[in-house]
């Protein structure tokens, strides 16, 4: 398969660790068509970031305005520890916010991201971030066990199969919903949860308190 680098996610390959497949980098392409056909649907904007793909990262660039000036990335890059959902800012600072244990999970979080963007975009910040949505829960038979003393950072994974993880701070939880979800399946949740328009907000979960 033809890969299309992108610079600055190239320059930020020392983060990674390890190739992905053809057919992971097909898989994200396929996820990355699916959501150009339910963007539109669901908040009447149409989304045509670019995809890019190396050796150990798959990501589509944020559009450029009229001056080319570069604003950033989203994607999933691979590493010692599994598969991380990242994002360079237009300095080509990149950070990775969540690591998943499978590709296919890591796309989810990816897609979430992607989406969270359009809500924050039509209804303010609050909307904007998935981690509000199922009230800031684990997903069901999911299994969460601390990393640190803070109990910041967590290690959520599939009571039945343990080889199945991510792991993030608390906000990640409500992704571990997606562990037992097809890809498209997790798209069509997040993207009609709530089943209301994006703009009101009263329709979102408030968060838990600690």
């Amino acid at each position: 398969m033809t890969r299309i680098p992108l610079e600055p996610a190239e320059e930020n390959n020392p983060h990674g660790v390890g190739s992905l497949t053809d057919a992971e980098v097909s898989e994200f392409s396929a996820a990355v068509d699916h959501l150009r056909s339910v963007i539109p649907t669901a908040f009447g904007l149409e989304w045509n970031d670019a995809v890019f793909s190396g050796d150990g990262y798959v990501v589509t660039e944020m559009q450029r305005g009229s001056s080319g000036y570069f604003r950033g990335y989203h994607g999933v890059r691979k590493t010692s520890n599994g598969f991380a959902v990242m994002s360079g800012d237009e300095r080509r600072y990149e950070g990775a916010s969540v690591t998943f244990s499978r590709f296919e999970d890591a796309v989810k979080g990816y897609a979430a991201e992607v989406i969270g963007s359009f809500r924050m975009h039509l209804s303010g910040r609050y909307l904007g971030y998935v981690a509000w949505m199922w009230n800031g829960t684990t997903g069901p038979g999911v299994v969460a066990q601390p990393l640190n003393r803070s109990n910041t950072e967590f290690h959520y994974s599939l009571e039945d199969d343990p080889s199945i993880w991510l792991e993030g701070r608390t906000t990640a939880a409500t992704l571990s919903h997606g562990l037992g979800m097809s890809i498209p399946a997790f798209i069509a949740a997040v993207v009609a949860h709530p089943k209301v328009t994006g703009k009101d907000a009263t329709a979102w979960p408030k968060p838990v308190q600690p």
